[in-house]
Order: C-alpha cells, then structure tokens, then sequence
C-alpha cells in the first residue's frame, strides 16, 4: 500500500513535467509514462514499448562511481517494431532493502528538443530517414578521394526536413545516436554499389555526434558493421562532429582508437570552429582533419589565409589528411590549392546525391 502511495505521488507530480519521464520496475515492466514521453513515443498503449537499462542502474546499493555514471545512462528502447539507443538520467528509489523501481528521465534540453525527437522517431519508424552523398576530390587531379554521407529526413509529406531545422536539435544531444542505426542500414546499400561505381579506393564517411562514439555499444555496432559489410581498412570512417561533448578527452582517446584499430578512419569535422582543435589533434588518433567551412569562406582575407597554411603545416607535420570545406566558387578553389590544402568538398565539385542518382 506504501509503495502504491509513492507511485501515485510520483504520477500526480510528473504527469504535466515537460521532461519525458518512465517508471520502470525492477522486473523489467514498464508501470508509467508521463504526457511528454506519450509525445515523443506516440505511445497510447505501454505494451508498445520496452527498455533495457544496464545492470547497475537496477542495484539498490551503488557505489560513489555508479551513482555517477547512472546520471547519464544508455537504455536500449524497443518501440512497436524498432529499437534504438537514448541517454537517460536513471534514479533508482528503493522502497525496501531489496524491493524499488527507476524513475527514468529521457534527457532533452528544451521543448525544440523535445520536437526533433519526436519527429526523429517517426522517421526511423515509418523509414523517412536517406543518405545523400557528396564527393571529397583531390584538388589538383580531381580524383574522387571520399564521399560523405549526409543525412535526410522527410516529414510526413515526403519533404526534406532542412538539416538546420532538425541537426541542430538532435546533434550532442540522446536524440542523434537514434539514426545512427538507421543511417547505417541505408549505408549498406551503398556500399554494395560503391565499386560499381567507380569508387573502389575511396572512404565513404558518416557523420557521427561525439557523443554517440563514446557509447561502448555504439563502437561495438560501428566495428560489427566493417566486420559484416568485410570492408577494407580505410574504406569507412567517422567524421566525428560537435567536439566539444568530447568532454574526457582521454576516454574519447580510447574509444576512437578502438574504432581506429579496427580499420575506421577517424575525421575531424569543422576543424577550427572550436577553442580546442588544436589539442584535439594532440589527444585523439585523428587521421583526417576536415577545415570548417568558414574559413573557406574567408579564403580572401589574409589573416585566414596564414590559418589556413598553418593547418595545412601542422597535418603534414602529424601525417594527416586535410579536407577543405563548403567549395563552391573556382576562386575558393584555386585558393586552397596555392596555399597547399590538398583535398576539397563543396557544391563547386559535387551537389549531394541519393544513391539512385548518384554518378548517373
């Protein structure tokens, strides 16, 4: 009767919370969701959902480290017929020595947030998620180096969400890591075709937030992907966004070299955008070091352009390739080829395809 008491409070007082909160019992069943985890799962019958919350988020005692790394936890979530990783805060109340459940909080900054979950949701569940593809070139040669898969998203009405409606949302935050699994899907068909199409010695690159590498699960899926897929090394790499939830950089350090050790190229997106590119490359097995496009766009200036040769001095120093972004005049061009950047990517080159257009 106590224990039915403090549900009941609980429910009372999350009900309206405008954070997505579940109550999970310790035997694995599902016993509430607030309206906000109603929304963003467009669950109307709990029997829809499931979740698996790691093994020490469901011990009544926990050590100091535990508590700690409870605060931010990977739950498997099963949804009617898909599945999928979100970071959560897990809050263990007991009840009685060996008795309790978990107070499950889906973490989410803002009510934008909240939005571009839901909406991510459903396009993972009614497949509304694609990747388009631009190609990286040498430069000089215009040899075809690399693609860089980018994600689509459509609404319900089969238009493409625009990437800075919905990325920004969902990038650094639990919500990215949901279409990564998606994205990879997508990724084996290309795959399939990427020798067809005359791209045999290239990397295909998927962009992936900081926060989704570091994830154990998620370096185990990305490695279990080369190893079914049988792809050579250097055949696929990250392009590891939004650098600054890197946070220990020493952790980060191990889980990318884990990926590296397994073939996965590691690339460095919008490099100089943040404080700390520079010791990112010092601490992190970094094989290639993508430019941010503002710098392109500043190529003219000549203060940005001693930057840019100092970039372009400080890869060859470490045996790094360098990527200029967001190309998209012949000046720009030819201005990162005097000044020694040696591969390109821009609307210049290639606009982003989807497969089925893709080289035709």
């Amino acid at each position: 009767m106590e224990t039915e008491q403090h549900l009941q409070y609980l429910f009372r007082s999350l009900q309206h919370h405008p954070s997505p909160y579940l109550i999970y019992e310790l035997d694995g069943s599902i016993r509430w969701a607030n309206i906000a985890a109603q929304f963003i799962l467009r669950i109307k019958d709990l029997s829809d959902l499931s979740i698996k919350v790691p093994k020490k988020a469901n011990k009544i005692q926990l050590d100091k480290d535990e508590i700690a790394s409870s605060y931010d936890t990977p739950i498997e979530v099963k949804l009617r017929k898909i599945r999928f990783f979100m970071r959560s805060r897990v809050h263990l109340i007991p009840i009685k020595d060996s008795e309790g459940f978990l107070l499950i909080e889906i973490l989410c900054s803002s009510r934008s947030g909240l939005e571009a979950l839901q909406q991510t949701i459903s396009c993972i569940e009614f497949d509304r998620i694609d990747l388009a593809y631009q190609k990286q070139l040498d430069l000089k040669t215009n040899e075809i180096t690399g693609v860089e898969a980018l994600l689509r998203m459509r609404d319900e009405q089969g238009n493409i969400i625009p990437n800075d409606v919905i990325i920004p949302q969902i990038e650094g935050e639990s919500l990215f890591s949901l279409v990564v699994l998606s994205s990879l899907e997508k990724l084996k068909e290309f795959f399939k075709s990427k020798n067809s199409l005359g791209l045999s010695d290239a990397t295909v690159y998927l962009n992936v937030s900081a926060h989704t590498v570091m994830h154990p699960e998620f370096c185990k899926i990305f490695i279990d992907f080369v190893e079914t897929m049988e792809l050579k090394t250097g055949e696929f790499g990250l392009e590891v966004t939004e650098t600054a939830e890197l946070g220990n950089t020493n952790q980060a350090s191990k889980s990318l070299q884990k990926l590296k050790n397994k073939g996965i190229k590691i690339a460095l997106d919008d490099f100089g955008a943040g404080y700390s590119s520079l010791r990112y490359l010092k601490d992190l097995p970094v094989d290639v070091v993508k430019l941010d496009k503002m710098f392109t766009d500043g190529i003219d200036d000549p203060v940005t352009g001693k930057l840019i040769s100092f970039v372009v001095e400080v890869c060859e120093a470490l045996d790094m390739e360098m990527i200029g972004e967001g190309i998209e005049t012949q000046k720009q061009k030819q201005a990162m080829i005097d000044i020694g950047c040696p591969i390109g990517q821009g609307f210049l080159m290639h606009k982003p395809e989807f497969l089925e257009t893709f080289n035709k």
